[in-house]
């Protein structure tokens, strides 16, 4: 099965870097997701696309579900998020991420050439 996890513990290591990070006893619990990409062809540009969209749908998923459950306001939405992303990308194999830049640059030589 072609998909990986993204556990928030790990991105709140990430996403809280800067700022203090609360007490053992209000610690939140730790969520995780999975992000497929059963089906995709990621040297694609189209296939990056939906891929890149998969990543974000979960990030805005995680992030919000750990914004709800810390309202003392030590936490940022934008820094939750690219923390998910790099947390998915690093769990990639090294020609998945070279596959993916690929079609990243494909894809903007495209939209410049328009």
């Amino acid at each position: 099965m072609r998909e990986f996890i993204v556990s928030l513990t790990a991105v709140s290591a990430l996403a809280l870097t800067a700022v203090p990070t609360p007490g053992p006893a209000q610690t939140p619990a730790a969520s995780t997701a999975r992000i497929s990409f059963v089906g995709l062809n990621l040297a694609s540009p189209a296939d990056a696309a939906k891929f890149a969209a998969r990543i974000d749908a979960v990030a805005e998923g995680v992030c919000h579900d750990r914004a709800r459950g810390n309202p003392s306001g030590v936490f940022t939405m934008a820094g939750c998020k690219v923390a998910v992303r790099q947390q998915a990308m690093s769990q990639l194999s090294r020609d998945q991420r070279q596959s993916l830049r690929m079609a990243s640059r494909a894809n903007a030589l495209a939209l410049a050439s328009r």
